[in-house]
């Protein structure tokens, strides 16, 4: 919050009108998440596991994946780091989404275009503008779908 309140002038502030409603909804979330966590484990909802090694599910077990605020972001994990958690994905869903599609600075990733370009030999892959735009020009998600 404090990181967030030094760049509040990044933020589109239409949805969300304050810092202090923004903590209020994180919090509220996360308090949410934190009761319904032991249960959720012992009803196998929560699994974990680290990108990009082989999660715990058979090819095309789920239609969609979603990697939020991580993949393309933090750049420094390098160019082979995407590529094999991607390819983890798509191997257990169909479609992937990545959201967004800036680094940390909130400027486009320096790999987006390579990791487009790795995957539209074999996939289906699109980026499209979002509804969604709460930090300013974070508004585009990459989609990665399997062709069969």
């Amino acid at each position: 919050m404090k990181q967030m309140a030094e760049n509040v002038d990044n933020y589109v502030w239409t949805k969300i009108k304050s810092l202090d409603e923004l903590e209020h909804v994180r919090m509220s979330a996360m308090e949410l998440f934190l009761e319904d966590y032991d249960n959720g484990r012992r009803k196998r909802r929560y699994i974990t596991y680290e990108l990009p090694e082989k999660m715990p599910y058979d090819e095309n077990t789920f239609d969609i994946g979603l990697s939020s605020h991580f993949l393309l972001m933090y750049t420094s994990l390098g160019y082979d780091f995407h590529i094999a958690a991607m390819t983890e994905m798509l191997r257990v869903y169909r479609e992937i989404r990545i959201f967004p599609i800036v680094d940390l600075d909130g400027k486009e990733s320096s790999m987006a275009n390579d990791v487009i370009s790795y995957f539209e030999k074999s996939h289906i892959v699109e980026v499209r503008k979002t509804q969604y735009e709460f930090q300013k020009s974070e508004n585009m998600m990459l989609t990665i779908k399997n062709r069969a």
